[in-house]
């Protein structure tokens, strides 16, 4: 599976997945609570890591593809 997860994507995922494991680790949610968000922590951390997601090949996303920024500036035309 090619990546499909762009560098702003993965960041946030791997944030929001270590806050959401240190909640669950330190203990404010517990039983089923905690088991669901501790779920969710890992798959947002390693599809962060991975720079891939399931999810997104389904529904036909891809955030890693970054329009280039065009440049007005040309040196090559000594303007």
């Amino acid at each position: 599976m090619l990546r499909n997860v762009g560098p702003e994507d993965r960041v946030v995922r791997i944030v929001v997945g270590l806050a959401l494991a240190v909640v669950v680790y330190l203990g404010y949610l517990t039983g089923i609570a905690a088991i669901v968000v501790g779920v969710i922590a890992a798959l947002l951390v390693v599809t962060g890591l991975l720079a891939r997601c399931p999810l997104y090949k389904v529904i036909d996303v891809d955030t890693s593809v970054q329009e280039q920024p065009y440049s007005s500036t040309d040196d090559r035309a000594g303007l």
